[in-house]
């Protein structure tokens, strides 16, 4: 018995002269060409309802209406940690300063006014110095009628009053002699 031959125009193998084809439709598209990337879903009757009742009346396709709700819900859960973030440090800070005021201090975070620039809490520390005690600056500070920086080594005049937990209050030489 002989064997029926195979006609070459019905034979499943490749043809060099046809490129090779990867499933159904048109080819796909090069990286270089693709802009966006499709990521399939499966979702309830009801919510395909109210996508499809949605994007009708933004006059939208569903895909971009999904979208856009996707870029908007990550763009507001990033805003939502950032100003967290930014309430909680602000807490944080508003809590250590009443904290300190419970305690009589003044708050630390920023320099005071001094006093002949218009400084009145420091015209208020000025005021509450009973004596003042010629030392040696240990720790660099300013003046706190002019500002002037002390810095270690420097002969000041250290504020010394009756109130507890008052901050440090140091004078120059210079204003010293024009109280």
């Amino acid at each position: 018995m002989t064997s029926p031959e195979k006609s070459p125009e019905k034979s499943p193998e490749k043809s060099p002269d046809r490129p090779e084809r990867r499933g159904r439709g048109r080819r796909p598209a090069s990286e270089t060409e693709r802009k966006d990337r499709v990521i399939q879903t499966r979702v309830p009757r009801d919510l395909e309802t109210t996508l499809r009742d949605a994007a009708e009346r933004e006059r939208v396709s569903v895909s971009h209406l999904i979208r856009h709700v996707l870029e908007d819900t990550f763009n507001l859960v990033d805003n939502i940690v950032a100003d967290s973030a930014s309430l909680v440090g602000n807490v944080t800070r508003d809590a250590r300063r009443l904290a300190a005021s419970a305690r009589g201090q003044l708050p630390t975070d920023k320099p005071l006014v001094p006093a002949a620039e218009g400084g009145d809490t420091a015209r208020a520390l000025l005021a509450s110095v009973d004596a003042w005690q010629d030392v040696i600056v240990n720790r660099p500070g300013h003046c706190i009628q002019c500002g002037t920086d002390l810095p270690r080594g420097q002969h000041a005049f250290r504020g010394l009053s009756d109130q507890p937990g008052a901050p440090a209050v140091w004078l120059c030489g210079n204003c010293l002699n024009n109280l």
